[in-house]
């Protein structure tokens, strides 16, 4: 019986494989995808004529890779079946937490949490130095600067953490260490974050800082870090309003396990008193949460404040939008790492805001990613 129960299962899973090909071909003649799934892998081009295979060999091999037919609800099924059936992450950079919390796994965060890696002298020299470095340079150009780095909700909310992580005091740990010295460079004018974000805890609630169910903060979080890091720099803005709204997307995590269309998110929401545009001019939608965003954009409000802001940031800085975005005419969002002095006073800027997430001061060599060397 052995032989027979083989040849079946040969012919099946051909069977199933040659099904995901045909559609896979049928998805790629079908033309692009959402804005997503064109940029995890570009729908390849068909040719035009032998010239055009090569690339259209390549694009496929990609394609095929990250976005075959049905890999969407293969990811989702999986999902359902790991959270649902067996409460296990089924995706290794998501851990599930306590009271429907996801947390990031990967990327230094549990690192952090857990007290390792602290700074070594050499390596605290290292920050001293390209935090001067950035200090100087700004300062040269007449701009004011404000380092922002964004609480890990690792660190905001540990209680919901799995037992198995152990996280220790947020005053022993890596990130700690970095902004030591970081308040020693810049003075009055750095702001500890995590200090202001577990004090609104008490004026806010537990639901309303972070998202649950992905990495980043609310926009409410985000703008309360913002209103202090601001404060620091001269630029009284009013306590931010909002009202709690049924989210879009339920977040970057719950779409890890391919649970987004199975989880619902709400979270506070600022107002819409502002608009967008990317470096075309053409207006933009916003959306804070899991969102899919161009390297370059500007936003502002008529009538907000005429100081020209320029702000560098990671996936981080997306939710700070709404706030400053109501609060300034003219904000030039740029999503890189690293602060480039001379592009911020190429752009006329009088506060460079650069917002970086907690988790990347577990990178070494600060001096490689943080700044760009300025000429």
């Amino acid at each position: 019986m052995t032989r027979p129960v083989s040849y079946v299962s040969v012919f099946l899973a051909m069977l199933l494989l040659g099904g995901l090909g045909l559609l896979t071909i049928a998805d790629i003649l079908d033309g692009p995808g959402t804005e997503r799934q064109e940029r995890v892998a570009a729908t390849p081009d068909v040719p035009k004529d032998a010239g055009g295979i090569p690339r259209f060999l390549a694009q496929s091999r990609l394609y095929v890779g990250e976005r075959y037919a049905l890999k969407d609800s293969f990811v989702a099924w999986n999902g359902l079946v790991n959270h649902v059936g067996f409460n296990r992450s089924p995706a290794p950079n998501v851990v599930l937490g306590q009271n429907g919390y996801l947390y990031l796994s990967s990327q230094g965060a549990i690192e952090i949490s857990q007290g390792q890696s602290r700074l070594r002298a050499d390596e605290t020299a290292d920050w001293t130095a390209t935090l001067g470095q950035l200090k100087t340079a700004f300062d040269a150009r007449g701009i004011q600067y404000g380092l922002i780095i964004g609480p890990n909700k690792h660190t905001i909310f540990p209680e919901n953490l799995p037992e198995w992580v152990g996280p220790v005091a947020w005053d022993q740990t890596r990130a700690h260490d970095v902004m030591t010295v970081a308040k020693t460079v810049f003075g009055a004018t750095f702001v500890d974050t995590r200090q202001a974000l577990i004090a609104a805890r008490g004026d806010y609630g537990n639901d309303k800082l972070y998202h649950p169910t992905d990495t980043h903060w609310t926009e409410l979080g985000a703008a309360l870090a913002t209103q202090k890091a601001l404060a620091a720099l001269g630029v009284d803005l009013p306590v931010p309003e909002f009202e709690v709204a049924t989210l879009p997307r339920a977040g970057d995590l719950s779409r890890m396990i391919g649970l987004q269309g199975r989880q619902v998110a709400t979270a506070p929401e600022l107002p819409r008193t502002w608009a967008c545009t990317d470096a075309d001019g053409n207006e933009m939608e916003i959306i804070t949460i899991d969102p899919i965003m161009p390297k370059r954009f500007s936003c502002g409000s008529p009538d907000g404040l005429p100081t020209k802001l320029v702000i560098f940031n990671d996936s981080f800085g997306v939710s700070a939008i709404p706030f400053v975005a109501q609060h300034f005419q003219n904000v030039e969002f740029i999503w890189e790492d690293a602060a480039n002095p001379d592009q911020a006073a190429e752009l006329d800027a009088d506060i460079v805001l650069h917002i970086i997430v907690e988790r990347k001061m577990i990178q070494d060599d600060p001096s490689s990613w943080l700044l760009k060397s300025p000429r």
